[in-house]
C-alpha cells in the first residue's frame, strides 16, 4: 500500500514538474508590451489586434499599463518620492483595469511563479511590486522600467514599448538600432531603463502606437518602423 502511495506521489511530482516546465516555456515566449498612456486613445484598437493575433497565431501577450495622465497628475502634486512611487504604480493599476475592460485578462499576482499565461493578459502591478520591492523609488523609474523589470524576471527576451513617437531620435534622425551602452542621451525611455536592459540582457523595441498596424507588423514579422535597443 505504502509503495503505491509513493509511486502516485512520484507521478504527481513528475506531472507537476512537467506542467511547470511547459509554463516556463510559455512565459519565455510571451510578448511583453508596455502600453504607453500617451496612446490610450488607441488602446481599444491595439487590444483588438492583440486578441486577433492570439486567436490566429496563438502568441501570448502580457500588457504592462502605463500610468498616463493619472501619473502625470501625481508629478504635478509634488509628492515626496516614496509616496509618489506607489501613487504612480496605483495609476498603472487603474489603467490596467481599463485594459481589462477592453478584453484583456487581468492578472493580480504576489509572485512571478503565479503567472499562468492565458492569451492576452494585463498585469495589475501594485501587489506584485509591493511584495517584490526591488526598484528605486524615484521618477527615474516609470512604467518603462517596470515593464523591463517584469520581462527580466520572467526571462523574456524582448519588450515592446508602445508610445506616441516613432522611436529614439538622435540629431533629429530616427535611430533604427542602438546598443544600450550607447544610449547615453535623453530619449523617450526613462532614466533607469538602460541599467535594467543591460542587467537582464534583453532587447526593447520602441514603436509608435498611434499607428496600430506597425505594432501588428512587429509582433508578426519583427519588422516595423521604430527603434530596436539591443541589450545583448
Amino acid at each position: 500500500m505504502s509503495e503505491n502511495i509513493e509511486n502516485k506521489q512520484e507521478v504527481s511530482k513528475s506531472r507537476m514538474a512537467e506542467i511547470q516546465c511547459k509554463n516556463i516555456k510559455k512565459v519565455k515566449r510571451m510578448i511583453i508590451a508596455k502600453m504607453g498612456g500617451s496612446v490610450i486613445q488607441k488602446w481599444r484598437e491595439l487590444v483588438d489586434i492583440f486578441l486577433e493575433v492570439n486567436s490566429t497565431v496563438h502568441k501570448k501577450i502580457l500588457l504592462i499599463p502605463g500610468g498616463g495622465k493619472i501619473a502625470d497628475l501625481v508629478r504635478k502634486m509634488q509628492v515626496d518620492d516614496e509616496n509618489a512611487h506607489w501613487m504612480a504604480i496605483a495609476a498603472m493599476e487603474i489603467n490596467g483595469y481599463y485594459l481589462a475592460s477592453l478584453g484583456a485578462n487581468s492578472l493580480k499576482l504576489e509572485s512571478f511563479d503565479e503567472l499562468k499565461p492565458k492569451g492576452v493578459d494585463v498585469l495589475l502591478p501594485y501587489t506584485l511590486l509591493r511584495k517584490n520591492d526591488e526598484l528605486p523609488h524615484s521618477w527615474d523609474v516609470t512604467s518603462d522600467s517596470i515593464a523591463i523589470w517584469v520581462a527580466g524576471k520572467l526571462k523574456a527576451k524582448k519588450v515592446m514599448k508602445i508610445t506616441d513617437v516613432d522611436g529614439i531620435f538622435k540629431d533629429d534622425k530616427l535611430v533604427e538600432e542602438i546598443n544600450v551602452k550607447d544610449l547615453n542621451f535623453e530619449s523617450c525611455m526613462d532614466a533607469y531603463s538602460p541599467y535594467l536592459i543591460q542587467q537582464f540582457g534583453l532587447d526593447v523595441f520602441v514603436c509608435n502606437g498611434l499607428y496600430p498596424e506597425r505594432v501588428k507588423d512587429y509582433i508578426l514579422r519583427e519588422r516595423a518602423l521604430g527603434t530596436l535597443i539591443k541589450g545583448r
